[in-house]
């Protein structure tokens, strides 16, 4: 599989938020966001085996690019991980669909949906462990409070998290999206990892 780097680290976003994590972030990605902050350039071929070694936490989150695009190494990888007893995460955009037998083995796929892309929000939202993350902002790609109020009226609130868009500390926007989130009764999520100027 095409990775691009296995690193150590809190998870600063979404339902696990806080929580320590192993992150095995896979290169390629179908789509092309301003301030996309994966750097694609730097991937390497490794193999299942290499991956495992490298995962020290018993939480692995394994995020992208988008990890969807090798399918057929990923549901190797998960069914791995899951033999380890590790609590799997997926990080994705949701325009691949994740296959049942693959996805009951994940303990949260946060599917982050792109404005404007062809992510299949029916499909996702009918899964109990997959939680959806918008995040607000100024890009063509983030979503607006017009475009989400309607959308959100029927999905599970329970499910479903706002977050700012942001590289800075402070992260502007994010008043925004926690009033949002309050309106809406969903969940905020902040992006810690920002806010401590780690990765």
């Amino acid at each position: 599989m095409r990775l691009i780097e296995i690193f150590d680290s809190i998870q600063g976003e979404g339902p696990a938020m806080g929580k320590p994590a192993t992150f095995v972030r896979l290169a390629g990605c179908n789509l092309k966001c301003q301030g996309c902050d994966t750097d694609m350039k730097t991937a390497w071929q490794s193999s299942t085996d290499e991956v495992l070694k490298g995962v020290r936490c018993d939480r692995v989150i394994i995020t992208g690019g988008e990890p969807t695009l090798q399918m057929a190494e990923l549901s190797k990888l998960i069914a791995a991980f899951h033999e380890l007893g590790k609590e799997i995460h997926i990080e994705s955009n949701g325009t691949n669909p994740i296959p049942d037998e693959t996805l009951k083995l994940i303990s949260y796929a946060v599917i982050s949906p792109k404005r404007g892309s062809d992510f299949h929000l029916d499909f996702w939202a009918g899964k109990t462990n997959v939680h959806l993350k918008f995040v607000l902002g100024k890009p063509s790609w983030c979503w607006t409070s017009d475009l989400l109020k309607p959308m959100v009226k029927r999905l599970d609130k329970e499910r479903v998290w706002l977050m700012a868009f942001g590289t800075d500390r402070d992260l502007q926007g994010a008043v925004e999206a926690w009033d949002l989130a309050m309106q809406l009764c969903v969940n905020y999520s902040d992006r810690l990892h920002i806010r401590m100027m780690r990765r």
